[in-house]
């Protein structure tokens, strides 16, 4: 008899958790259909010939505006950046990669400065790219 009713509480602790796990895949699953028909804004006219902003701006503060454009794109969807100068800029590191493509620019920059970013937590780094 305490070998059944050891059985069925396994069971039912099985059920319920197969249950559970398809519950939280159909929850999961909505939200990102709903994710992915929202309209991604068009952007036109974006200009990376130059930076973003003066060099000596950026050489002090480029930590703060990716940092400022990383909220604004995941938390808000903003993925264009206006310069003071009307110009538009996509917010990516792309960006800036575009024009500072030396494999060795942010390595040598992040050495000199005895600092280490965590943008390759979830970026790939130049230094990873073929």
């Amino acid at each position: 008899m305490e070998v059944m009713m050891k059985s069925r509480k396994l069971l039912w602790l099985v059920t319920f958790a197969a249950f559970s796990i398809v519950v939280a895949l159909y929850v999961f699953r909505n939200g990102e259909a709903e994710l992915s028909q929202k309209p991604l804004a068009r952007v036109s006219a974006i200009d990376s010939t130059k930076c973003i902003a003066p060099k000596e701006f950026m050489r002090a503060n480029h930590m703060q505006v990716l940092q400022g454009w990383e909220r604004s794109v995941v938390r808000e969807g903003d993925r264009v950046h206006i310069a003071s100068n009307g110009s538009r800029f996509q917010k990516s590191l792309g960006t800036c990669l575009g024009c500072h493509n030396n494999r060795l620019f942010c390595y040598n920059c992040h050495s000199y400065a005895n600092v280490k970013p965590k943008c390759w937590n979830c970026h790939l780094s130049p230094m990873e790219t073929p």
